[in-house]
């Protein structure tokens, strides 16, 4: 371990030579606004007041620019605390440091009333192969196309705009909201087992479920940098929508039915001095088809309802941020419910209805904005159902402690410890054997830059 813990530092070493001094976070925005990245992020992709007003008014602050693009890249090194059970590998290239992940985008003003975020990435880890080799992917990542524009009502500025998106909650300017919400680095190493679970296989559908399958339109508006609304309607990224999605990887995923799936967000916003607070709610129902290549009959109905806050501390030199949100997802299987299913785990649902709740929260302090650190706490649980869930229920809980050295706001250095302490519903033998929960904790050390 010690070994390949310098040959990642020798990397870093490396990348920081190259990086330049000029810290840019999404560099196309910095260079359109001619502004330092920590105008809008305290650290990327955690948005400050200013980063908010600039998304959602379309990104259109500053110069168009003739190439608004810019790369960033993840490096790292993964170790987990059991790395096998009774010989059974539940992580490949443990300790060995990776190329993980790039990313493109094309990020920036198009007009004076429009502007976008979109993000190409290649996946070097994203699956494996049945030898434990790697399989990479490369495909259309985080995509936000906007249209604003500014009024006034009763004497208040109004932002109001038009927004297409391909993951529900991408769109949203705070990081309670699923798409943003901590952690904003993971080892995908850890992510891929050749021999079982190392991870919680349950979240709500919001929570990632429907990222680059879906594509979004709706309408948003931000009166007097207090109240924010937004009603957007979802379907399949197929058709017209095809390049919003992932492609055809998960060619067995579920698949969203119908293109009037409702996707809300409320939130009150109060800014004071170095200080800014948020409260507010969102959230969506959906009907999917669970099985990609049959789009007729029955579909199973998901309607999340969440709350969520944020606190920020903006000074020099101390920063300090928290943010929670709770999820409520009530599930109703029509295509999925069989009452014959019950103890075998299938996957198929023994009860019609079910529910799922999740709690994410994090708190943050950076100092100087370069040395940072975090501790977050993840929990979900939900109804019992033995046809749905191995174990019977989709519990897990766990926590994540991170200590990060930002030289610049487009470098990061993180050392992050992921401990879980339960697993798809257990905390001893999730996996139907001996394993623990708390043998999947991982160590990762990992590498961040953009330009």
């Amino acid at each position: 371990m010690i070994k390949t813990l310098k040959r990642l530092l020798l990397l870093t070493s490396a990348i920081f030579t190259l990086s330049p001094i000029t810290s840019f976070a999404v560099p196309s925005f910095a260079r359109q606004t001619g502004m330092d990245c920590a105008a809008c992020h305290i650290s990327f992709p955690e948005l400050t007041p200013f980063g908010r007003e600039f998304k959602l008014n379309g990104y259109t602050l500053g110069e168009a620019q003739a190439l608004p693009v810019a790369v960033m890249a993840q490096f790292g090194v993964t170790n987990m605390n059991k790395p096998s059970t009774d010989g059974t590998p539940y992580i490949t290239k443990q300790n060995d440091p990776q190329f993980e992940t790039m990313s493109a985008f094309f990020a920036g003003k198009i007009t004076d009333y429009a502007g976008a975020f979109v993000q190409w990435t290649y996946d070097n880890v994203s699956d494996l192969r049945s030898n434990g080799s790697f399989i990479s992917h490369s495909h259309t990542d985080q995509v936000d196309i906007r249209m604003a524009s500014n009024s006034e009502v009763v004497g208040k500025n109004l932002i109001y705009g038009l927004d297409l998106n391909n993951n529900p909650s991408v769109q949203d300017v705070w990081n309670t909201a699923p798409a943003w919400i901590y952690p904003f680095n993971v080892s995908h190493v850890a992510g891929l087992s050749p021999g079982g679970v190392n991870k919680p296989s349950y979240a709500t559908q919001i929570d990632g479920g429907l990222a680059q399958q879906v594509a979004g339109v709706g309408g948003y508006f931000y009166w007097d940098r207090h109240l924010y609304g937004e009603l957007s309607f979802y379907g399949s990224a197929d058709k017209v929508f095809r390049p919003l999605s992932y492609g055809d990887w998960y060619t067995s995923s579920p698949v969203i039915a119908g293109r009037d799936n409702p996707y809300w967000r409320l939130a009150w916003n109060q800014d004071w001095g170095s200080n800014s607070f948020m409260i507010g709610t969102y959230g969506m129902q959906v009907n999917i088809f669970p099985v990609a290549t049959n789009r007729n009959g029955p579909t199973d109905r998901f309607t999340d309802i969440a709350f969520d806050t944020q606190y920020q501390f903006l000074s020099d030199p101390h920063v300090f941020s928290v943010q929670a949100t709770y999820i409520h997802e009530k599930q109703h299987y029509d295509a999925s419910f069989d009452p014959t299913s019950c103890g075998s785990g299938s996957g198929a649902s023994c009860n019609q209805d079910n529910h799922l709740d999740t709690l994410k929260a994090k708190a943050s302090y950076l100092f100087n904005r370069k040395y940072g650190a975090t501790l977050a706490y993840f929990q979900t649980t939900g109804s019992t159902d033995t046809g749905l869930y191995i174990n019977g229920k989709p519990d897990n809980r766990g926590y994540i402690a991170e200590l990060n050295y930002n030289p610049w706001t487009n470098v990061r250095v993180a050392l992050q410890y992921t401990g879980y302490t339960k697993i798809d519903g257990a905390n001893i033998g999730y996996d139907g054997n001996t394993r623990k929960a708390s043998d999947n904790n991982t160590i990762f050390l990992n590498t961040w830059f953009a330009y």
